[in-house]
């Protein structure tokens, strides 16, 4: 009883003094490996918005047909839930656990069908796969191992076509283990620039989440050198997490469901 009492309170704190994170990171269809091998149909996430009182929603839905994914997702504020925010869209082929895939944004629902408005598109390939069961309780888990480019497309005369001055170096590589059964377990290691490691320079960024029972702890560098630590409750559909950023101070919070 006392460790529910404490986790509430931790909970309750991290979410009256929490700051809002990046809406595009609430989107899994942001970024093309994980357009494809994913557990759930639709996706719905939560973050605090720019101002007291207000929500960012993060809504997506991903669709699987026989190798086929395609993945469309975008944020609204709460109160007004306007749909006047970008719109990603990602589709890939997966065969075999190898994948191929690409996501872009349109600046809104009304230019989804205009291929003129959407941003270059980034691509991705690599191994992905998923399991998921129901057998006595719910569980999914994720492997990717993706390279991603962001210059493998250009626009030109409002068409997308190959880049013929592509740098293969110019680009990511990303590791990631995730599951979820009698907890949450994560491990995501990237490499930001292959470039840079070629120059000399060899920077990543990394997350690790230990499961405690249906409570989950957290540390990582998931953007720069700052260190990250976190506390989290999650099962096979819900996932809340509060963090705090040692070096800045800032306290950040997130909740996610899925189905």
């Amino acid at each position: 009883m006392k460790k529910v009492i404490f986790i509430f309170l931790v909970i309750v704190t991290v979410f009256t003094y929490a700051q809002g994170v990046d809406a595009s990171q609430l989107l899994y269809v942001s970024k093309p490996s994980s357009v494809v091998a994913q557990p759930y149909v639709f996706r719905a996430t939560l973050v605090p918005g720019s101002s007291e009182g207000i929500y960012t929603l993060g809504v997506e839905g991903h669709l699987n047909i026989f190798g086929l994914n395609f993945s469309v997702g975008t944020t609204v504020e709460y109160t007004n839930f306007e749909l006047n925010q970008p719109v990603y869209v990602g589709m890939g082929i997966s065969a075999g656990g190898l994948f191929v895939a690409l996501s872009s944004n349109v600046p809104s629902f009304e230019q989804i069908s205009d291929l003129s408005a959407y941003e270059t598109p980034t691509v991705a390939f690599g191994v992905a796969s998923y399991k998921k069961t129901s057998f006595l309780f719910a569980s999914w888990s994720r492997f990717e191992l993706s390279y991603e480019n962001r210059r493998v497309l250009k626009k030109q005369d409002g068409q997308f076509v190959l880049n013929d001055s592509l740098d293969w170096l110019d680009a990511s590589v990303n590791f990631k283990v995730e599951s979820c059964d009698v907890g949450y377990f994560l491990f995501r290691f990237t490499v930001p620039s292959l470039k840079d490691v070629v120059e000399g320079s060899f920077t990543y960024t990394w997350e690790l989440a230990l499961p405690v029972s249906m409570i989950y702890v957290y540390v990582g560098q998931p953007d720069n050198n700052d260190w990250v630590l976190g506390l989290g409750i999650a099962n096979s559909f819900f996932n809340a997490i509060g963090k705090y950023n040692m070096q800045t101070g800032q306290v950040t919070w997130m909740v996610s469901a899925q189905m």
